[in-house]
């Protein structure tokens, strides 16, 4: 294969990737005698295997509810039918050479009466060269799919790929996927979608199945540049009701690292009898609820990475109605829960922040079916990763309303009331973006807006910007944004330093903004302007904020950073023609969807475009939003007529669409390139009948860009609830119906399958043993390879090494995962591992200013055989845990005990206070000739800041500064 980096040599490579089956884990057998001669590699699959010869691939199912039948003891019958089917490469070369890599630690002995072998190892990837002349066969398991490349070289002829069927029921194309049907099952491939990396962009490239006579073959309608790689094919991973027999609304959705998907929506009491399906629940019964049919609990579910298994599935509620905002997972595999609720008795934790409920007035959300009458505060949970423990939870919030944004202004799209989101970062810290009426809500730290601004009594809703520990305990700062008006956050996005930005809609003309910003005025002075805020990673100012708009609506509601930290938004518009299209080919006059990208410091606008029908109203309301590694946009949306709105996915651009119509009740999904000059793929998803929708909620892309999408499903339309969601696998989901007589809250999980690559891995953070085994987890493409640096010296590039340390102390460990073909080339990861050995070791040191917060000790790790212990406890927030808050108003040096019951070291780190103060010049009034104005310091100062405004939105750092003032 030529590298996509030898240019000179004018060609390169052709891939076309299809999807086999989605399963959770796929190993090739080796064979070494158990299995025929013909048979190179076996590989199992749900409900059967597929054996792989040379040339051909043989398909063997079984039935799946025969089997499961014989398990309940209710089939009588002893036997299981079964069906093969074969796929065969027409004329493919015989003396091809075929070869498994990717060798896992996992193997099997076979004893029979006929064979005996010992050892028969798996491996995770399968590679037929010249399968015909210049085309290679590539069979791997990515993204929890078997899927294959054909890999076409430079002066090869793709129409030599003919891949006949044989053996099956029936053969046909639909919605340009290929339906094999069985007398046990349906397979489905889905349909070819191609694209080229140009100059690091991703291009596509229409491709299509061709099917004559059970044969298969492949069409390029506008042919392609045979001198760049053409990668193809998305994948709808899976897609599934939750199955409650109880009326169920869906939210949100999120995803961990292993890609298990975790969703969030409302449960009602209704009908009589019914329930929401639970399994390993902390909490089995619906609490209760204010509103219609009961009110509502949050209902919880994880999915397996193929949907077919629920790992858990929980209610979360107490006695009044709660609603779900956003979900996250941490690198313990917790899940957390952002929500807001009613309840007095909503269920919190031992040590939590706040265990009270504050209320407020009555508010009922406009067709949510929940009532507030004694207000709502905002709801932060925190699962087990069993789902089985809710091991922190806390309330948070004052006296009025919390959590909810319920602007008239703000509020544009149905359940606009239930945004805001919750992140993490490295530490585990957990921050909130949402809003609130409180005047006195908890406000801690020495942050850039202490108080709400109260001079317009009808409008008092404002920002809000949370920060706290993992436990739940402490909110290490947080701070009102906002100006005299209505002001709402609903997204954020950490950078490199966690310093954070916020990003929402605001009717205030004097939001805190920079006098550098790129839009530093407020241009509608009916509706609302978007919003950017830069945020210092200890709350204490404003690094740069920034208006985004036009002279009529505007409002964003995501923002995400690329590894350069330049910054992305998504938002709704109403600005005529093209007022918002900058440096971009890609867009739609007077459509009203905008995708911007502004430079970190929020003083240049780099690109932006429009998207969508041009009709001069909003299209979808977002609900996702992602710029992967290699700079690849992707949106996510729904529309449609619920809450009577006019939102539609009508004429939504589309690109090698998974699904090329809509009744204009679906989510749409699309993907642009960095340069905003191409709709690299754009496809609907849902039913034909059902008006699907969320009823408010965050749901997440990963960085791979798989989407993880919560969906409210089948619900009553046109007098009858529905079942036409696009369920896969089918049968095989964990619910294929909806089993209420209203709503079921459905997911789907989609792969775009671009060549994106990225570092991960697994590795005990503590031990005794000085040999230890490190888990790949990388996202890995074709020829990936690895690099490991083990802190010590020492190199390996296995894929799974395992390393002996001489001698005990902590460790950098980096992991550099590379492939030519990656359209980032290559992805970096460190990591740190602690070596034990009843030894003591020096943290480095912090400082801070007097009674000021500040995280010390090392990262969490997810194992529950290692303890921490902290001397001594003044000033900590937690004595337990590895990484607790220190607030102290003197010098202390801490010691932590790291144990894991056999051995255990001694940890010291000094928080050194620095007594710092600071006298300014008295007031001074002047007419005419400039004034010094002057600061003296005690302490370690590095820089003084002046500033016109309380916010410190516009800065000048000056020991000493001249004012003048041009009067006459």
């Amino acid at each position: 294969m030529k590298n996509t980096r030898e240019i000179s040599l004018g060609l390169l490579t052709l891939f076309i990737s299809i999807s086999l089956i989605s399963f959770s884990q796929f190993q090739f057998q080796e064979n070494k005698g158990q299995l025929p001669n013909s048979v190179f590699s076996k590989v199992k699959v749900p409900g059967g295997s597929i054996f792989i010869e040379k040339g051909k691939f043989l398909y063997s199912f079984y039935n799946s509810k025969q089997v499961q039948e014989r398990h309940d003891l209710i089939r009588k019958e002893n036997w299981i039918d079964a069906h093969s089917f074969s796929a065969t490469f027409l004329n493919s070369l015989g003396s091809s050479e075929i070869k498994l890599s990717d060798k896992s630690n996992y193997f099997e002995n076979f004893y029979t009466s006929k064979v005996q072998v010992d050892e028969v190892h798996f491996y995770k990837e399968l590679e037929q060269k010249n399968i015909y002349q210049g085309i290679d066969l590539r069979i791997y398991y990515s993204e929890n799919n078997l899927k294959y490349d054909l890999i076409i070289h430079p002066n090869a002829n793709e129409r030599k790929i003919r891949i006949k069927y044989a053996g099956q029921d029936n053969i046909f194309l639909k919605n340009k996927n290929l339906i094999i049907e069985t007398s046990v099952n349906t397979v489905t491939e889905l349909a070819p979608f191609a694209y080229q990396i140009i100059n690091d962009s991703i291009c596509p490239v229409a491709c299509n199945f061709k099917l004559k006579n059970n044969i298969l073959s492949f069409d390029f309608p506008n042919s392609y540049d045979n001198t760049k790689d053409l990668i193809i094919d998305p994948t709808l991973i899976f897609s599934t009701y939750s199955g409650s027999t109880s009326d169920n609304f869906g939210y949100t959705a999120t995803y961990d690292r292993y890609g298990f998907l975790y969703s969030a929506g409302t449960v009602f009491d209704f009908p009589s009898g019914s329930t929401y399906p639970i399994l390993g629940a902390y909490q089995i019964n619906h609490a209760g609820g204010t509103g219609f049919n009961g009110g509502t609990d949050i209902a919880i579910t994880k999915y397996d990475t193929t949907g077919t298994l629920r790992i858990y599935s929980t209610y979360l509620g107490g006695s009044k109605s709660e609603l779900p905002h956003s979900l996250v997972v941490n690198n313990l595999d917790e899940l957390f829960v952002f929500g807001t609720t009613g309840s007095d008795d909503y269920p919190t934790t031992t040590g939590a922040y706040d265990t009270t409920f504050k209320g407020g007035p009555p508010f009922s959300p406009s067709g949510l079916g929940v009532s507030f009458p004694n207000g709502s505060d905002i709801i932060v949970s925190r699962f087990s990763t069993s789902g089985g423990d809710l091991l922190s939870s806390t309330y948070i919030g004052g006296s009025k309303n919390d959590g909810l944004n319920t602007s008239q202004k703000l509020k544009k799209n149905y359940a606009d009331e239930v945004r805001g989101e919750i992140d993490i970062d490295n530490n585990n810290n957990i921050y909130l973006a949402t809003c609130t009426y409180s005047t006195d809500f908890p406000i801690v730290g020495n942050v850039f807006q202490p108080t709400l601004d109260v001079s317009s009594l009808d409008t008092l809703q404002e920002g809000v910007v949370i920060k706290m520990d993992n436990q739940l305990s402490t909110i290490i700062w947080s701070s009102y944004l906002g100006g005299e008006k209505a002001d709402a956050i609903y997204s954020l996005a950490l950078d490199k330093n966690n310093n954070v930005f916020v990003t929402g809609g605001t009717a205030s003309d004097d939001f805190p903004v920079s006098a550098t910003a790129y839009q530093n005025s407020y241009l509608d002075s009916i509706k609302a302007d978007a919003f950017i805020t830069h945020i210092s990673s200890d709350g204490n100012t404003i690094i740069n904020s920034s208006y985004f708009g036009s002279d009529t609506y505007d409002q964003s509601y995501f923002v995400e950073l690329n590894s350069e930290e330049e910054v992305y938004i998504l938002g709704q518009t109403e600005a005529l023609g093209n007022t918002l299209v900058q440096n971009a080919s890609y867009y739609t006059s007077e459509a009203s969807q905008f995708v911007a990208i502004l430079s970190n410091n929020l003083k240049q606008l780099i690109r932006s475009t429009v998207i969508g029908t041009g009709k001069g109203t909003p299209d979808i309301s977002p609900t996702a939003f992602l710029v992967d590694v290699c700079n690849n946009i992707y949106v996510a949306g729904w529309g449609g007529t619920t809450g009577s709105g006019p939102l539609s996915t009508l004429n939504m651009p589309i690109q090698n669409a998974h699904q090329s119509t809509t009744d204009g009740n679906d989510f749409y999904i699309m993907v642009l390139d960095d340069g905003l000059n191409n709709l690299i793929y754009g496809t609907y998803f849902g039913g034909p009948q059902s008006a699907e929708h969320v009823d408010g909620g965050t749901s997440r892309f990963d960085k791979k860009g798989v989407i993880y999408q919560s969906v409210c499903a089948g619900c009553v339309y046109n007098g009858s609830n529905h079942s036409d969601f696009p369920i896969k696998p089918n049968p095989g989901a964990v619910s294929s119906t909806n089993n209420s007589n209203n709503c079921n809250n459905a997911v789907f999980k989609f792969d775009f399958d671009f060549p994106i690559i990225l570092a991960d891995f697994d590795a005990p953070w503590v031990g005794c043993s000085n040999n230890i085994s490190f888990t790949n987890l990388s996202s890995s493409v074709q020829n990936t390879t690895y690099f490991w640096d083990f802190g010590d010296g020492q190199t390996s590039n296995q894929t799974n090494p395992t390393h002996q340390y001489l001698t005990p102390g902590i460790y950098d460990i980096m992991l550099i995962a590379s492939s030519p073909v990656a359209c980032n080339l290559s992805d970096t990861i460190f990591k740190q591992i602690y070596i034990l050995s009843n030894s003591a070791s020096n943290l480095q040191s912090v400082e801070v200013c007097k009674n000021e917060s500040v995280q010390i000790g090392v990262l969490p790790i997810n194992d529950p055989s290692i303890s921490y212990f902290w001397i001594p406890s003044s000033g900590l927030n937690n004595v337990t845990i590895p990484n607790p808050i220190s607030t102290v108003s003197v010098s202390t040096q801490y010691q932590l005990i790291v144990s894991d019951g056999n051995c255990a070291d001694t940890l010291f780190q000094i928080v050194n206070v620095d007594n710092l103060s600071i006298n300014a010049s008295e007031d001074t009034s002047f007419c005419k000739d400039p004034i010094l104005l002057s600061a003296n310091t005690i302490g370690t100062v590095n820089s003084i800041i002046w500033s016109t405004n309380p916010n410190f939105s516009d800065t000048i750092s000056s020991t000493n500064l001249y004012l003048s003032n041009n009067i006459g």
